[in-house]
């Protein structure tokens, strides 16, 4: 019984089994049904019910898995569902006619398809050349193709212009020089570990330390020098600039945790986590400051974890760092 609700949830209702195209009759019924969620329902709403398929869906791809196989089955639909609902979140970030409302959302369903298709973009190619596809790897590719449509999306619109991408960068500067600091720093002072059997030998007082410190440092000088608008005074902005390098390294840290807990060892990567912890710890950490929106939280994990990943690339090249990531 329960093996045949999870074959049912798992195939979008029974339409993706014995079926051509099963991703893209997934896709279409996504596109649907995100249409009619965000005529009649808000923001809020719309991602609550993504988060229960999410968590309904996870669990029934799960089950099928270890029923059928650690495979991506060709028939497992509820992928696509998912990553074409974070897709069509960009229609709250618009002001659109019902026709182009329409005429926006097929194109995203589109620019989905062909990225969940070709997997052309570095972290989706990584996660689906992985040998053994548990439910996380079958169901995150496609929620990381729905993100970058998203993002596509709101290139296309406007939203995510230069100035845009501009005042992202500035804001996210000093958590980036926090996130670099611990390769940067060489000096021997502090050179032990914070705990290496929760967070591996790499992790250091040193790094943890120099973090802070770099992360505080630039904020206050952006502040300073008039690339931030930020009203307050000297212990408002340090604590702003304290909260981004905290924050930066702490969300480093509580991946090299759950790294430890799933037995990776120490350098191994985990990808996009290995780009985006610090994006994510700094957003955490300093949210209350500057109430982001969905759109600039996606656009600054996208941009972070871009950044990241193209730079730590170049420190490979250039040895400073150990793995390509």
């Amino acid at each position: 019984m329960i093996d045949s609700i999870s074959s049912y949830i798992s195939s979008v209702c029974g339409l993706c089994k014995n079926k051509k195209f099963p991703g893209t009759i997934a896709s279409f019924v996504a596109l649907v049904f995100s249409l009619l969620l965000y005529y009649f329902l808000n923001e809020s709403a719309y991602i609550a019910i993504f988060i229960l398929i999410l968590l309904v869906g996870s669990a029934a791809v799960w089950k099928v898995q270890n029923k059928e196989g650690k495979l991506d089955h060709q028939w497992i639909g509820i992928d696509e569902v998912l990553g074409m609902l974070v897709a069509n979140l960009f229609l709250f970030e618009v002001n659109l006619s019902f026709k182009e409302t329409l005429a926006f959302a097929f194109i995203s369903f589109l620019v989905f398809r062909l990225i969940d298709i070709t997997k052309f973009i570095p972290p989706i190619k990584t996660i689906n050349k992985k040998e053994v596809q548990n439910a996380y790897t079958v169901i995150f590719d496609d929620i990381l193709a729905g993100f970058y449509t998203y993002f596509i999306m709101l290139v296309v619109l406007g939203v995510y212009n230069l100035h845009f991408l501009y005042a992202s960068f500035l804001i996210l500067l000093p958590a980036m020089i926090a996130n670099a600091t611990p390769t940067l720093l060489k000096m021997e002072r502090f050179n032990m570990p914070v705990d290496e059997k929760i967070f591996g030998k790499n992790k250091t007082w040193r790094g943890f330390i120099g973090a802070v410190i770099t992360g505080t440092f630039f904020f206050f000088l952006l502040v300073k020098f008039g690339l931030i608008n930020f009203p307050g005074d000297f212990r408002i902005i340090t604590l702003a600039g304290f909260l981004f390098g905290f924050g930066a390294i702490g969300g480093d840290l509580l991946e090299s945790f759950f790294k430890r807990k799933m037995g990776l060892i120490p350098g191994e990567s985990l990808t996009p986590w290995d780009q985006i912890d610090y994006v994510l710890g700094a957003i955490v950490l300093t949210f209350f400051i500057f109430q982001y929106s969905m759109s600039q939280i996606i656009f600054l994990v996208i941009l972070g974890g871009t950044i990241s990943a193209v730079t730590h690339r170049l420190g490979y090249i250039l040895k400073i760092n150990t793995s390509k990531q």
